[in-house]
């Protein structure tokens, strides 16, 4: 008969299939003895109108035509036959179910039946208990009945030879817009979200290769689920793996699909189960039998994917998210295309999927609204965005390849970034005595990885032999990552054989989980490589001068990997070496060397930053001798000195403020997308020059618009917008030459917008940013017009004033008046090289020193990676904000950069003299009125002492991607969380802004942070996600 596929809903679906193939065999289920039972679509529309009848006797059904009520129940059980007629017959009573993953806890448990509303937990055998538990946890008031499985045999086969057909309440069109299920994610990231599935986007994925098949996954998980309805959809067996009593293994999934009968054409599973059988030459055999090996869920290791199709195994991979549906796969001519790892999208699909580019090469899966399979939306305009990362193929077009998850970066200490995917990938995928690996090193110096092993590997063998057999491995890794990514053999956690991690019901590891398990041990490593501990007499004696030196040679020619212009008094930043590679270098002569049982401190490479110096000091302090070290404001004094000599000099006149052709740096940043905004909005400005780090000029474009994109402002495609890739530090800025000298010849003002936000570096790491301002000032001396420049400093530069008074709008001399940071003592110092152009003359080089900036008050977004967002954003996840005792004076980002624009077209000075604006909200408000406004906003937090807010950020979620201000923990802790002292908090001056508001029209009327403006804010984090829709 024929084959309907114009359905409308999964009832639809069984029906339909009941009534026009009721004896065609459907679904063979295994039981823990590896028996099959196979079951008909007759069979399985009979057991569901069984199960419905009694179920109705238990829960009211859906009235007829009620497309109103949202009606929810959630089910724990056994993935298995149970599990489903359960489903298809709660379903037919007009329920929406929410599936639960057996691995969840009470407390997850919990959380889903709030989060979907469910009205009832239908308990299968085994889970009474958690059930129990799940429902204690729930809000007093809140009940939550526990209804049992009913008896199997209510819907067995002699129930189903005379039964009452139960009708369902709505007819599949009533029925298409509601939701048919409920999945939920896997918990990675804390605590699971649930997922809604409508009817018509299920019956929209449904298109499957139309092959017999295999499914290893479960029931409650949404791929082994979707296998399912693909073949009844298709009206092709599919044969079941009982995940929910056997283990995982090669021979028993070989002992179900060798049975007689079994003619499953493909198989679908994690990559998981193909590294089983790709252990041996027999598990390869098996594996070519099959028309179509097909991997989700996580990716296939590079070196394994390769290895089975060099095999002849027909590997493919299919793409998507339970949100999306299935949107792309790596179906191909096997005989003549091998690139099993570049998937490709379905002619019907791409108008609906982007790949936007996220600037470093890698770009994120986009789903348009329109798309039929789309469930949710996570962006304004009904789009959805995944989170997962792929690059291009070279050459063909339609060819991605997966790279990891967004949320899957590490951040190192430094702010440096690491994708942990492809190096976990050539770890387990490369070295038969691997079984698997996970990277860690969030907020540390450099990269570990926790290595289980693989059974091959004797147990007898020491750590030394053990590592012998990785290091193959190891320096493949390394050889394909950026030198912070790159392992050492001592950051290695070698675990046995067999060892457990957590792992989602798909197989991956849910690394939340696996970090807080393992966390004593990854600990220990760490101590281990930063020589915490240790006997003294166990370590080397340092030698004389020169030993120490030759030493200290050989340590950074061997982390930096060259040894080409290294000399014992190169300057070892200027060399190469960044923050990491400085780590490294401290913890080996720590860990190794005697150093009188003292700690060297962690910066003491840049300290004394040639190995002459180095050396030196190393004598000295290993025989507790005192050895004189420059201040930091011997340090800030000694850089203005050195770069105030690389200064040009001019006498050619300038002409007046003019914004007709502008040098803008940092235009991907929110206050430089918005200066980039605002130059546009003046039909007077003829060209914008963007300054972007970047690979190339396409790239350039492509950051530049995407940073207008995401904050919703508009001129990406103004032909006046000129982006180009540039490295301001080096000669030229690192453009081309003929590019440079039209700069040159065209400018009349440069904004200074690009500076490093990192308040962990020391003022040595900035000296790249204060070359580049130097260089942009080379750049305003050659211009013909005299362009002027105009600098971004920051409020940090002069937060240690002393008084008397308010800080003043100049200047200031003094290098002790910057904060203690590195970040402010960089600011301090290009401040002092514009106050010695400007009062030479005749280039005007004026400082703006720039407050905290909030959201626009546009649509309220505003940078989430900022410490103040970030602080608010725990009234969000730790339900608590610290009730301080401040006055903050907070102006929105779009009325900073009018003000810029403003100061920027202000009459220049009659002689020659240093300026300092001050872009700062000159109206404060308390922050008990903030967290007043907050409140007004509907989140619900505890008002606490800062201290008491820092221990439960501390004690709070571990994980950033949950709790992206564990962080600033460190930050937060020395700002609030420290014991309170018998010494006075030094006095914090407001700063002066009375120049700056006579010369800002702008300024005098930026609004202050009150209710309306905070519900901007708001909105906008939770239509991007970063707080919790309510």
């Amino acid at each position: 008969m024929t084959i309907l596929t114009n359905l409308q809903s999964v009832t639809e679906l069984l029906q339909s299939r009941a009534a026009t193939h009721p004896d065609t065999f459907i679904l063979g289920i295994p039981d823990k003895s590896l028996r099959i039972t196979n079951y008909t679509f007759g069979q399985l529309e009979a057991a569901t109108n069984c199960a419905a009848n009694h179920y109705a006797s238990v829960i009211p059904p859906r009235r007829s035509g009620d497309v109103e009520s949202k009606l929810t129940v959630a089910l724990l059980a056994s993935s298995g036959y149970d599990f489903l007629i359960t489903e298809l017959a709660l379903s037919r009573l007009g329920y929406s179910v929410l599936f639960i993953s057996i691995n969840n806890s009470p407390a997850a448990v919990a959380h889903l039946i709030q989060a979907t509303s469910s009205s009832h937990l239908f308990l299968g055998p085994g889970y009474e208990t958690t059930g129990a538990q799940a429902a204690a946890l729930l809000p007093s008031g809140l009940s939550l009945p526990l209804i049992p499985l009913c008896d199997p045999t209510i819907y067995g086969p002699k129930a189903q030879t005379s039964f009452t057909p139960f009708p369902p309440p709505l007819t599949p069109s009533q029925e298409t817009a509601l939701t048919a299920f409920i999945v939920h994610s896997s918990g990675s990231t804390g605590f699971p979200k649930p997922c809604f599935i409508s009817h018509k986007a299920t019956i929209h994925n449904l298109v499957s290769f139309g092959m017999s098949g295999f499914t290893a996954l479960p029931l409650y998980h949404n791929s082994g689920h979707a296998s399912m309805l693909r073949a009844f959809f298709a009206v092709k067996p599919l044969w079941l793996f009982p995940a929910s009593e056997l283990p995982l293994t090669s021979s028993n999934i070989i002992g179900i699909l060798s049975q007689p009968g079994v003619n499953a054409e493909a198989l679908f599973g994690v990559p998981f189960m193909y590294k089983l059988f790709a252990e041996s030459p027999s598990g390869i055999d098996f594996l070519r039998k099959f028309k179509l090996v097909q991997y989700g869920g996580s990716a296939l290791p590079t070196e394994l994917g390769d290895r089975l199709v060099e095999e002849g195994v027909n590997v493919v991979g299919h793409h998507g998210s339970t949100e999306t549906g299935q949107l792309m796969s790596s179906m191909r001519h096997f005989e003549t295309d091998k690139e099993w790892d570049y998937m490709r999208i379905s002619d019907a699909g791409r108008p609906f999927v982007d790949f936007e580019d996220q600037g470093d090469g890698t770009h994120e899966v986009v789903v348009k609204e329109g798309w039929a399979g789309k469930s949710v939306s996570n962006r304004p305009n009904g789009d959805y965005a995944l989170s997962d990362l792929f690059i291009k193929h070279p050459t063909l077009e339609n060819r991605w390849k997966f790279v990891g998850r967004i949320d899957d970066t590490l951040v190192l200490i430094n702010g440096e970034k690491v994708n942990p995917v492809p190096i976990e990938l050539t770890l387990r995928g490369t070295s038969p005595y691997i079984t698997d690996s996970i990277i860690f090193g969030t907020s540390r110096t450099q990269i570990g990885a926790l290595i289980i092993l693989s059974p091959t590997v004797p147990t007898t063998l020491s750590r030394s032999e053990i590592l012998s057999l990785l290091r193959p491995t190891i320096e493949l890794a390394n050889e394909a990552s950026p030198s912070h990514a790159r392992l050492s053999e001592e950051m290695l956690l070698i675990l046995p054989a067999g060892t457990k991690v957590p792992r989602a019901d798909k197989g991956s590891f849910i690394r939340r989980k696996v970090y807080a398990e393992f966390k004593d041990q990854i600990e220990g490593v760490y101590a281990a490589v930063e020589g915490e501990g240790g006997e003294e007499e166990s370590k080397e004696e340092l030698g004389g001068q020169e030993e120490v030196e030759r030493m200290l040679f050989e340590l950074v020619k061997n982390v930096a990997g060259s040894e080409e212009g290294l000399e014992r008094e190169t300057d070892l930043f200027a060399f190469g070496l960044d923050s990491l590679m400085a780590g490294r270098i401290r913890n080996k002569v720590q860990r190794d060397y005697r150093l009188g049982g003292k700690k060297l401190s962690t910066n003491f490479v840049f300290e004394y930053p040639t190995i002459a110096q180095a050396a030196t000091f190393l004598l000295a302090f290993s025989s507790g001798q005192s050895l004189a070290q420059s201040t930091p404001a011997q340090q800030m004094l000694s850089l203005v000195d050195q770069y105030t000599s690389l200064l040009p000099t001019r006498t050619a006149p300038i002409g007046p403020p003019s914004l007709s052709t502008v040098v803008l740096t940092g235009a991907t940043g929110s206050l430089g997308a918005q200066l980039l905004a605002q130059l546009l909005a003046d039909p007077n400005v003829k060209k914008i020059y963007t300054l972007v780090r970047a690979r190339d000029d396409e790239e350039a474009r492509r950051r530049v618009g995407k940073s207008l994109e995401e904050r919703g402002l508009t001129g990406s495609e103004d032909q006046r917008v000129v982006p180009l890739a540039a490295d301001l530090a080096k000669e030229s800025l690192g453009l081309e030459k003929g590019r440079y000298e039209e700069i040159v010849k065209e400018a009349t003002a440069v904004l200074h917008n690009a500076w490093a936000v990192n308040f962990n570096l020391a003022l040595p790491s900035f000296s790249p940013h204060i070359q580049g301002a130097l260089n942009l000032l080379n750049l305003c001396y050659s211009s013909p017009y005299g362009a002027a420049f105009y600098f971004a400093s920051s409020v940090s530069a002069v937060a240690a004033w002393r008084g008397p008074g308010p800080v003043p709008e100049i200047v200031t001399d003094d290098p002790t008046y910057a904060q203690g940071m590195g970040y402010a003592h960089s600011k301090w110092v290009t401040e002092m090289l514009c106050k010695v152009v400007s009062e030479r003359g005749p280039i005007r080089a004026v400082v703006l020193r720039i407050g905290q900036m909030v959201g626009s008050t546009v649509d309220g977004r505003w940078n989430e990676s900022e410490a103040i967002s970030l602080q608010l954003r725990t009234g969000d996840v730790l339900h608590a904000l610290p009730d301080l005792k401040e006055t903050p004076s907070w102006l929105p980002v779009d009325y900073a950069a009018k003000t810029i624009i403003d100061l920027a077209l202000s009459p220049a000075p009659s002689t020659p003299t240093s300026q300092a604006w001050h872009v700062l909200q000159p109206k404060t408000v308390t922050f008990s009125s903030i967290l007043d406004a907050l409140a007004d906003c509907g989140i619900k937090f505890d008002r606490v002492s800062p201290a008491e807010w820092v221990t439960r950020l501390r004690n709070g979620p571990q994980d950033p991607t949950v709790n992206p201000t564990i962080k600033l923990l460190e930050f937060f802790d020395k700002k609030y969380g420290q014991p309170t002292t018998s010494e006075p908090a030094p006095k914090r001056y407001p700063l002066s802004c009375e120049r700056t508001l006579e010369a800002s029209q702008s300024l005098r009327e930026a609004p202050v942070v009150d209710s309306a403006l905070m519900a901007k804010f708001v909105e906008a984090w939770r239509q991007s996600g970063f707080f919790v829709r309510q």
